[in-house]
């Protein structure tokens, strides 16, 4: 009989959507996973991102920074980043401009490193169509990165669009969204498995679980919010289509 695996959730791109959290992190108990990290952009878009800041400082071992939430807060100067501004508070705030960008360990003897959106800024964007020498890129030292032991596997979010790829000696994947998927309207999450903090080489994998939630309910919490761009949010979470909410 094989050894247990350690297993841990990557989640990303929550975007105040509590119906959504709510139902992967149920998903995510039901799995008896312990570890989550969170690859950021906790509020924007959506009402409830107050609640995602708190449940992710409560559940996560890490929550790195991402672009909603170093617009919001600090200059942003979208009618959404206002509203999510006055709802968070000073103390959410603060925390939010502290969180650090990448979060790195290892799992079966596999570096792993995590980040936002890509080796070089939680703005830069790295699309799953893009050249495969964008996404060997992606494994690189940077100043946003720091020096250390160059990565076997990359995990980002920032793109809304779940995916794994293996390149040369790599495995690069994305997490999806949470809160505001963009490629089918279920709520996205990455699991990994292996000897999570081993050194020695021993199976490991990686694997996107899809998790159906009330998308109805949750633009309806949007609606009684009062919160900007409502049609918007909407379309994006019926339809997993973009709508112009960056």
């Amino acid at each position: 009989m094989s050894a247990a695996r350690d297993r841990l959730a990557i989640i990303s791109n929550i975007h105040g959507n509590l119906p959504a959290l709510e139902a992967v992190l149920a998903d995510i108990g039901n799995r008896s996973i312990k570890t989550i990290y969170c690859l950021g952009d906790l509020i924007g878009k959506g009402p409830d991102g107050a609640e995602a800041v708190d449940i992710c400082r409560d559940r996560c071992v890490a929550t790195l920074r991402g672009n909603w939430d170093e617009w919001t807060a600090g200059a942003g100067e979208h009618p959404t980043h206002h509203w999510n501004r006055e709802r968070l508070g000073p103390e959410r705030l603060g925390w939010l401009r502290d969180l650090p960008g990448t979060a790195e360990f290892q799992i079966s003897g596999q570096q792993v490193r995590l980040f936002r959106a890509s080796q070089q800024s939680v703005h830069h964007r790295v699309r799953q169509y893009d050249a495969p020498a964008i996404h060997a890129q992606m494994f690189d030292n940077t100043d946003f990165t720091g020096a250390g032991r160059v990565p076997d596997i990359v995990g980002y979010g920032d793109i809304h669009i779940a995916y794994v790829k293996t390149l040369p000696h790599k495995t690069l994947f994305n997490a999806g969204s949470v809160g505001n998927p963009l490629d089918m309207p279920l709520a996205s999450y990455a699991v990994l498995e292996g000897d999570y903090g081993g050194d020695a080489a021993t199976p490991w994998g990686i694997s996107i679980v899809r998790v159906p939630y009330d998308i109805e309910r949750a633009i309806a919490q949007a609606e009684a919010s009062g919160m900007p761009d409502l049609p918007e949010y909407a379309s994006e979470l019926r339809t997993a289509r973009y709508r112009g909410l960056k």
